[in-house]
């Protein structure tokens, strides 16, 4: 399995009151690699917009290991652990690269939705395909 990467360095703004990166930050660091992710598969809001259909989350699971400083160079790492019907699975890892070390690990539970009723409808085979693809 050959994770999506997706590399950041921590900045100012990442930073709380206790001098390191805040918690919410991991959450929003998780949805950006989930969303470049989906991108590089051709797969944007573009896409969903005109498909009519997207992905919301239902659920994150998240495990805060240890802590990232200012300037610490860090990578996403996110890849799809399953596909049902309407729901997918995505798992997640940010890594301190200097020492290598999991900072953080996750999983997100997302739903696929029609648009227009918000209720869940199928995920289209091809979309399956392709993301269970870009984990080899």
């Amino acid at each position: 399995m050959t994770p999506f990467s997706y590399p950041l360095t921590v900045q100012p703004a990442d930073i709380d009151a206790l001098n390191h990166v805040n918690n919410e930050v991991y959450l929003k660091w998780l949805l950006e690699a989930a969303g470049a992710h989906s991108v590089s598969l051709g797969f944007g809001m573009e896409k969903f917009l005109s498909d009519g259909a997207c992905f919301v989350v239902r659920r994150h699971e998240i495990e805060y290991l240890a802590s990232a400083y200012l300037g610490e160079e860090l990578v996403v790492e996110t890849w799809v652990k399953d596909m049902e019907a309407v729901r997918s699975k995505r798992a997640y890892r940010i890594r301190r690269l200097k020492d290598d070390k999991i900072l953080v690990t996750a999983e997100t539970l997302w739903v696929y939705i029609n648009m227009k009723t918000g209720r869940p409808t199928e995920i289209p085979a091809s979309m399956q395909e392709a993301y269970l693809k870009s984990n080899s």
